[in-house]
């Protein structure tokens, strides 16, 4: 192992798109950087050993060092580290101290690693920061709460301090770090690498597409051409991908059933869709939204909001069923009881059960949703489950998916079966509802 006595040994031992990639942070005027990189091109060694350069260039310097998890620390970030150290002098080696958590030098300077998601993006929290790094931030859960709300504070005081953002693509578009991407790419503050940047011979390279799945598969575009498409594995909904705006409206529509659903949010959003379902043509439609940030709900703010929107969609047409999940009764009690807007919780099965019920729905084409729902289809669309499919994924935008969650809910209780449709009899159209049942009997009595 070839041992290197200086920082700038340390540099050219780096491979040529991780020189370039180094050249194009340092050069940059900007305070942060985003790096949209392939698999496979030693982004997280790169960012090793610019933590470490920076830990050698200044005294006393702090770098904060973001990471996925602890198992990602413990299986990518400390074996890298280990490396390093054991190539350079034993003056310029950090030395781990847990209880900080911590690489301490003997410059004074320290860098700072932690397994951020699982709500420990503050554990990267200090008093003034000279460079923080984001290393996959493609799989941080909260990205954005991380960087502004942790890491950019820390560098507003520290004159040349600076952040570096890299990663493969989100499986999902609505990850923050497609956000991030979009407002680099305005600002002149990202740099996209893919694996044909990475130096590898085109027999290699082809060796690459046929382990992901070809040309055509999403591993290969997302993970390797840093494309920006939904994983369909993690995709919640996968069939709403060929989703699109519009509702056909019936001559029928004020017969059909009313329905209002509510996901409720304590921290995330509080979602309400409005819609009905067309009997004829066996279709759920969705007219309206309504959003709530979590901490900005209130009980009159639901009931006024929800007594406008139906009022502006159905004037007096009486309103089917309004439901909601049953996370919070004391909340529906309250609507209920002091503002006359009366939620009926629903049941549930296990979450898979419930999305794949849904699916079903979007696949056989019986959901139709008006362009005054955007953020419904947003969510259908690029909702995605968590690494572990124990949960949904986050979104800065799209909160949990709640919108998923409340249509979700509707699909478990709208009524499938009533019909209805009036029969008009009698010269002066006298109006006689009934049941799709019970229609035969009905048909043979009027003739």
């Amino acid at each position: 192992m070839n041992k290197i006595e200086s920082i700038q040994e340390l540099v050219l031992s780096l491979k040529p798109v991780q020189k370039e990639m180094m050249s194009k942070f340092i050069k940059s005027e900007k305070r942060s950087n985003v790096f949209h990189c392939s698999r496979r091109l030693g982004k997280t060694y790169l960012l090793c050993v610019l933590s470490v350069i920076y830990a050698l260039k200044k005294n006393n310097s702090q770098i904060r060092y973001a990471s996925v998890s602890q198992k990602a620390t413990r299986k990518m970030v400390h074996p890298i580290f280990k490396e390093l150290f054991s190539k350079i002098p034993l003056k310029y080696r950090g030395k781990w101290n847990g209880q900080e958590g911590a690489y301490i030098f003997k410059n004074g300077s320290q860098i700072h690693i932690a397994g951020v998601n699982g709500g420990h993006s503050d554990d990267l929290r200090g008093t003034a920061t000279d460079l923080a790094v984001v290393d996959e931030a493609s799989f941080v859960d909260e990205l954005s709460y991380l960087v502004d709300s942790v890491l950019m504070p820390q560098l507003l005081t520290v004159q040349g301090s600076r952040l570096i953002m890299a990663s493969s693509s989100p499986i999902s578009p609505a990850h923050d770090f497609t956000e991030y991407i979009q407002k680099t790419k305005i600002s002149g503050q990202y740099h996209s690498y893919t694996i044909h940047d990475g130096g590898y011979s085109k027999e290699l390279i082809e060796e690459f597409c046929e382990e992901s799945g070809g040309e055509e598969s999403t591993a290969w575009q997302r993970e390797y051409l840093n494309k920006i498409i939904v994983d369909s594995d993690y995709s919640i909904v996968p069939e709403a991908s060929k989703l699109n705006f519009g509702i056909t409206k019936s001559e029928h529509y004020k017969y059909f059933h009313k329905y209002v659903a509510m996901d409720i949010g304590i921290k995330d959003l509080t979602f309400i869709i409005f819609g009905y379902y067309d009997f004829l043509r066996a279709k759920l439609c969705i007219e309206r939204e309504f959003i709530i940030n979590g901490p900005q709900m209130t009980t009159p703010l639901i009931a006024d909001n929800v007594a406008k929107i139906e009022s502006e969609l159905w004037g007096d047409w009486e309103v089917n069923k309004r439901i909601s999940d049953n996370n919070n009764l004391l909340l529906l009690q309250d609507l209920g009881y002091i503002h006359d807007c009366h939620f009926l919780p629903t049941s549930k099965d296990s979450l898979e059960a419930m999305v794949n019920e849904m699916r079903i729905w979007v696949k056989d084409d019986r959901i139709e949703i008006s362009e005054d729902c955007p953020m419904l289809m947003e969510s259908l669309k690029y909702g995605f489950w968590n690494e572990s499919r124990s949960s949904w994924g986050y979104s800065k935008t799209l909160g949990h998916f709640d919108a998923i969650a409340a249509i979700m809910y509707l699909i478990r209780n709208v009524d499938v079966f009533t019909n209805p449709i009036p029969v008009r009899v009698g010269p002066n159209e006298i109006l006689i509802e009934y049941e799709n049942e019970s229609y035969s009997a009905l048909e043979s009595i009027l003739r």
